[in-house]
């Protein structure tokens, strides 16, 4: 014989109650204005104003981490920086292919840092999240034997470089 479970009428309503409040405070997680899915073309201005860009941010909800330094190891490497289309799909880069590369870092292309020891190749990144590079950093793209200071990190394979500056 099973028995009846009655909820009285105030418990029932708490139990309503306690869910709708539930239903709501979940509205105010995520993304409430649409910003994740702003163009790309109304969100790169937005790098020129880190405090707006934050501002943006807080109102709707998205943790942006523009600002915050990248983790990893100091290590000052000597090297080159080139594109990533160029250097992977024909091995270009060095002082013949400095114009290029610049235009093709220009135009979106990856930048990578080629160290001179070993031969290993890095992603560049910048020492804090959503901050560009420094002038003289890109301006020595396709300069052969620059020294960089920074910090070297890896995720699931792929290793970076987050470059502080140029070494003296």
């Amino acid at each position: 014989m099973q028995a009846k479970v009655r909820i009285s009428r105030p418990s029932r309503r708490i139990t309503v109650l306690a869910l709708a409040a539930l239903g709501l405070s979940a509205f105010q997680f995520g993304d409430r204005y649409g910003l994740d899915g702003m163009p790309f073309v109304q969100v790169q201005p937005l790098v020129s104003d880190l405090t707006r860009a934050q501002r943006i941010a807080k109102r709707g909800n998205i943790e942006l981490c523009a600002g915050q330094p990248v983790r990893g190891e100091a290590a000052t490497l000597r090297g080159e920086f080139t594109d990533a289309s160029c250097y992977l799909g024909n091995h270009a880069h060095g002082y013949d292919h400095a114009f290029c590369a610049k235009f093709c870092v220009a135009a979106g292309s990856p930048l990578m840092f080629v160290a001179d020891q070993g031969g290993q190749v890095y992603l560049v990144l910048s020492p804090q999240n959503g901050i560009r590079l420094p002038e003289n950093v890109l301006d020595r793209i396709g300069v052969p034997g620059i020294v960089v200071k920074g910090k070297v990190l890896s995720a699931d394979g792929l290793r970076a470089r987050a470059v502080e500056g140029l070494a003296p």
